[in-house]
């Protein structure tokens, strides 16, 4: 199998882990037979400090118990917490490596099975605490192997998005369409048309609303002309399977008549596993969409380590994306619409955004899609 067959198919197992769960090692396996790694899993600290490894692969269970125990209260790579969600970092990001190497933790547990660095991806960061991808080589990370698992992380991330919605409201052994039918975020299956084959109750709800989504002749339509062109092309490169996914079209940033946000999830069913739900209901693609929320005791977090704002235009985007337009937020704010007009155009030019739009599917990117 040459690379991009083996990269797509590596690609087609990540999102196969949204309908079953029990899939992520045998993801991460492969994940760690084509980076040439050591092992790797999804570490998660809540804010009560426990420490959890998640799906672990090539980890004995000793050193997994031994890290939950205490090695991982003083893992290095937790400060991964304090860069961007989505971004590669190895360890030397934080610590030089003559002095990772002094450290007890890599004395103890690294160096005893021959681990040298760690490539780790923030996936997740609220209140609640953080998770992150994490990815153990016998060698120091360098530009070899961040061009070889960059191409990952984009569905890593999302994966774990559409995770979140699929099994935080229902339980994940009932059959998939009885599954997709509880949740509270909408679903929307569809074919490489956007005509709607299958639809949840939140689904049908959102759709009776004739906001910004509605039915058209069966075809699911959004109101912004730009987004369902997006839709639209989307859907139709969605009997590709996972080939399609190396778009961005596959997030959507919604916005509500009463300027309720929302984010919507494309995902293919025309690879892997997910195929059976596909023909089941002659769709080639789901859709989820569900409110967008930002954690105020995340936004001061985002604002530090993302956005880098000063004060004043981070008062400007979280009430932006909190209340809407220049109006509002001159209102929100108790200031001149001239002055919230001149921080958001600072806003634009530090995030590389050119409207609204842009910046609420910025913030949601950070925040999960099941909260709200």
């Amino acid at each position: 199998m040459n690379t991009d067959s083996s990269l797509l198919s590596i690609v087609e197992d990540i999102y196969d882990t949204t309908f079953d769960p029990s899939l992520w090692r045998q993801t991460l396996t492969r994940v760690v037979e084509y980076t040439d790694a050591l092992a790797a899993g999804i570490i998660s600290k809540d804010a009560s400090g426990l420490v959890r490894v998640q799906h672990p692969v090539g980890i004995s269970s000793h050193f997994i118990q031994t890290y939950a125990d205490g090695y991982g209260e003083c893992d290095p790579t937790h400060a991964i917490r304090l860069f961007n969600v989505g971004e590669l970092h190895s360890i030397e990001d934080w610590l030089p490596a003559e002095e990772f190497r002094k450290t007890q933790f890599y004395q103890e547990w690294a160096r005893p099975q021959h681990i040298e660095d760690v490539a780790s991806v923030l996936l997740d960061r609220s209140a609640d605490g953080f998770s992150y991808f994490g990815l153990a080589t016998k060698e120091i990370v360098d530009d070899g192997l961040r061009r070889k698992l960059m191409p990952v992380i984009p569905h890593l991330l999302r994966a774990v998005l559409i995770g979140q919605v699929l099994h935080q409201h229902a339980a994940v052994a009932s059959p998939i369409i009885q599954t997709l039918d509880e949740l509270k975020a909408a679903m929307f299956l569809l074919d490489s048309t956007g005509y709607i084959t299958h639809s949840n109750e939140s689904g049908r709800d959102m759709l009776a609303r004739k906001d910004f989504l509605r039915a058209d002749q069966g075809r699911l339509v959004a109101a912004d002309p730009q987004l369902n062109r997006i839709l639209r092309d989307a859907a139709a490169a969605s009997i590709l399977g996972d080939g399609a996914t190396r778009s961005e079209s596959i997030a959507l940033p919604f916005i509500a008549q009463d300027g309720e946000r929302f984010v919507g999830h494309l995902m293919p069913l025309t690879s892997g596993r997910r195929r059976k739900t596909g023909i089941a209901y002659e769709a080639s693609a789901v859709l989820f969409v569900a409110k967008a929320s930002l954690d105020a005791a995340v936004a001061a977090d985002i604002i530090k380590n993302i956005f880098k704002l000063t004060p004043a235009e981070a008062r400007v985007l979280l009430t932006v994306v909190e209340f809407g337009g220049v109006s509002e937020t001159a209102r929100n704010l108790d200031v001149a619409e001239s002055t919230v007009k001149t921080h958001l155009g600072r806003i634009f030019t530090k995030t590389e955004t050119k409207r609204q739009a842009d910046l609420v599917k910025l913030v949601a990117a950070f925040s999960s899609p099941a909260r709200g």
